[in-house]
């Protein structure tokens, strides 16, 4: 059967489950035959429904990888996903929402979900999933995948007959967008008559897969966008859900969404990946070439990642792995850090489009140049970033373009706008959508991906040297991370400036006498640790023995075992060796013990547990007892299961036997007295000197040279006064 037939086929079949879906609307509308004429309304449906066929096959069956001009089916390119179950620390509103989430998170806990889950499987299985994973690893191209075999359902491995809508979520850019009036308007723009009634029927009904990319590129707080999925989904809870979000953005909850996250890629499915790539650029392009160059392209392309570590450790997602093919296709080498791997591969194919306009015989055209590209791209990333926009109004942009070229040199000021804005899109770094395509209703020039315009927006800084403005502005915004370590990869010869002011900035969010006691205790416990272990990483591990515990306050408790994976990450950053996973787990039991008030032997038990974890986990630090004693701690908790008041005894005698246990707990391990009445406030900053600690780290391994001696006088002073 021809592709043609096949898709004509895939069409007509996806009309007709949208007309039985629809039967029962029709049906219900019979009473308004006055308003309504059924056998054109039913006509206006079949047409719509084949728009909508076209259009969801235009959009989620192709895709165009970065260094072709060609789409290309998505079977044809992309790798079956694999995930694994994570438990991501958030926020939560009430008690009453934890309880619902702790209940599903017990009931999948016995299902043993696992850590090598195939992607297609998970969404068969699961209502309600939410997608997390690093910056361009996958997210979107996995949801796109699901929308696809959603289409062609009963030819497809997705098991459920539904209709996929994929929303992107930087189209929510106002507090009045919602989640309906999103979905009415992709029903209307396809044609459909009535598509707020047909939207509010598919809901109730049940009959929609609703995929929605990209939490954190929504405009709107995520807090806000959490509280209004949290709501829709519960309104319409007979639908299946599939959301995607940058792990490090996800701190509200989703109440009962299972949450995964994308693994990295094996060596065999990076070799895959690379055949795939060579195989369908060489196939587009050129038909004479012999069948087997794409796989000695790509069979030299994988050896040299084989020998070129610093290569192979820059293709963690298929964005990057995208990159390297196309430099290794164009004999480029490959360079030492992800930013250099984006500018060489983006320039690269700036610099084609540019080449083949300088041959035109055209004034206003041959004149364009990579240098004013890259101002144009620097310019419009900078300025929309700052105001938290990815979706750019297209006049906004072309008036701040001419703005740029009226300061540039006069034989440049003639240039077309429009004409340089197409070449960037045959580039494959920008995209124009039409007017009716845009959430503003406004035709709008959007980056190809969003990490283009965070490496752009950070060429902007790195040109204008505003990284001493920058770092105290956003150090503390979790949007603007792959910015900073874009630019820490940029920076040659002074990583420095970039490094101490992000260390001056952490230091000022240690800005109260109960925080500044915090670190001074893990600081003089540390010291009295003989482990040969770095002072720095010594002070991380003893934070976890510092860590406030027996807060009142569970929005409290919960930022404070987040706060404790951002130690975590920042540990292992360093090559520390400590494992705490038993830990996060009673910590998380005991928050969520004194929140839903479990019975006092529970938590006694739990408290009792924490304890010999932390001793177990931290032995290598080798504690003077003097300064910590676990044991003493241990005999003492022992000492207070005599006095456990029973369940049915008043609220307040299992609050104050609560009050006991923290107290013993402060005293035996000589913390500071006053450490359980920390505010959330407090506990906000903390966590954001851990995170701006970790940052600091990161940025320090993406430079390539940094001064070994500044480098080391920062880790003496950090998490110490």
């Amino acid at each position: 059967m021809g592709i043609e037939t096949r898709q004509e086929q895939i069409i007509q079949e996806i009309v007709k489950r949208f007309e039985n879906v629809l039967s029962g609307f029709i049906d219900n509308n019979q009473d308004r035959e006055s308003e309504i004429n059924h056998p054109y309304f039913k006509h206006l449906l079949t047409k719509a429904a084949s728009n909508y066929a076209k259009s969801y096959a235009r959009a989620h069956g192709f895709m165009q990888i970065f260094g072709s001009r060609h789409l290309s089916a998505i079977a044809s390119i992309y790798i079956p996903q694999r995930f694994q179950a994570i438990t991501a620390i958030r926020n939560f509103e009430s008690v009453d929402e934890l309880e619902e989430a702790f209940s599903q998170d017990l009931q999948r806990s016995s299902h043993n979900k696992g850590n090598n889950l195939l992607g297609i499987n998970i969404a068969n299985e699961e209502s309600y999933l939410m997608v997390l994973g690093h910056p361009a690893n996958g997210k979107t191209t996995f949801l796109k995948y699901i929308a696809w075999e959603a289409l062609r359902f009963p030819h497809s491995p997705y098991k459920h007959d539904l209709l996929p809508i994929f929303i992107s979520m930087w189209k929510f850019c106002h507090s009045d967008d919602t989640l309906s009036t999103a979905i009415a308007e992709e029903l209307e723009r396809l044609g459909f008559p009535s598509s707020k009634e047909i939207t509010q029927w598919l809901l109730s009904q049940g009959k929609l897969l609703i995929l929605i990319d990209g939490l954190n590129e929504s405009t709107l707080s995520q807090k806000y966008i959490s509280q209004h999925l949290q709501h829709f989904v519960k309104t319409y809870p007979l639908n299946r859900y599939i959301i995607s979000s940058r792990l490090i953005s996800y701190q509200n909850s989703l109440g009962q969404f299972l949450e995964v996250g994308l693994q990295p890629w094996s060596d065999l499915l990076i070799q895959e990946y690379i055949h795939k790539w060579f195989a369908i650029k060489i196939d587009r392009e050129d038909e004479d070439i012999p069948s087997d160059h794409a796989s000695a392209e790509a069979q030299r392309c994988w050896e040299i990642l084989q020998r070129n570590q610093i290569a192979r450790d820059l293709a963690n997602s298929p964005l990057c792995l995208s990159l390297l093919c196309l430099l290794c296709d164009r004999r480029y080498s490959f360079p030492s850090h992800v930013s250099g791997l984006y500018q060489q591969a983006i320039y690269l194919m700036i610099e084609e489009q540019v080449l083949k306009c300088q041959l035109l015989n055209q004034p206003n055209r041959n004149i364009i140049n990579t240098d004013i590209l890259e101002i144009f791209l620097t310019e419009i990333a900078y300025t929309s970033f700052e105001l938290n926009q990815t979706v750019l109004n297209l006049e906004q942009v072309m008036e701040r373009l001419r703005i740029t070229l009226s300061n540039c040199k006069s034989n440049l000021q003639n240039l077309d706008i429009q004409f340089a804005l197409r070449v960037l899109q045959q580039a494959g770094v920008c995209q124009i959508r039409n007017a009716k395509d845009s959430p503003t209703g406004l035709s709008s020039l959007v980056f190809s991906h969003i990490t283009f315009q965070e490496y752009f927006v950070a060429r902007y800084i790195y040109h204008h040297q505003k990284t001493a403005q920058i770092v105290p502005m956003h150090l503390g915004d979790r949007r603007w991370q792959q910015v900073f370590l874009m630019l820490a990869g940029m920076m040659l010869g002074n990583s420095e400036t970039l490094l101490l002011a992000i260390e001056a900035q952490a230091a000022s969010y240690i800005n109260t006498a109960r925080l500044r006691n915090i670190l001074d205790w893990v600081d003089h416990a540390s010291i009295h640790a003989s482990s040969k272990a770095k002072g720095v990483i010594k002070r991380i591990a003893t934070l976890f023995i510092a860590r406030p515990r027996f807060t009142a306050e569970l929005s409290t408790a919960l930022i404070l075992t987040r706060m404790l994976s951002v130690a975590n990450e920042l540990h292992k950053s360093l090559d520390g060796q400590i494992e705490f996973d038993q830990i996060f787990a009673v910590d998380l039991s005991l928050s969520l013990a004194n929140a839903l008030d479990f019975d006092s032997i529970t938590e006694l038990n739990l408290v009792v547990q924490l304890c010999q974890y932390l001793e177990h986990s931290l032995a290598p630090l080798s504690f003077d007892y003097h300064y910590v004693d676990f044991a003493k701690l241990n005999q003492n908790l022992q000492s207070l299961s005599s006095q456990t008041p029973s369940y049915d005894q008043p609220y307040e005698v299992r609050a104050m036997f609560r009050d006991q246990i923290s107290k013993v707990w402060l005293k035996s391990l000589y913390l500071p007295a006053e450490l359980n009445q920390i505010s959330y406030q407090e506990v906000e900053s903390l966590e954001s000197y851990l995170y701006a600690n970790l940052l600091m780290v990161q940025c320090k391994n993406m430079v390539i040279a940094v001064s070994t001696k500044i480098w080391q006088e920062i880790e003496s002073r950090m998490l110490r006064i």
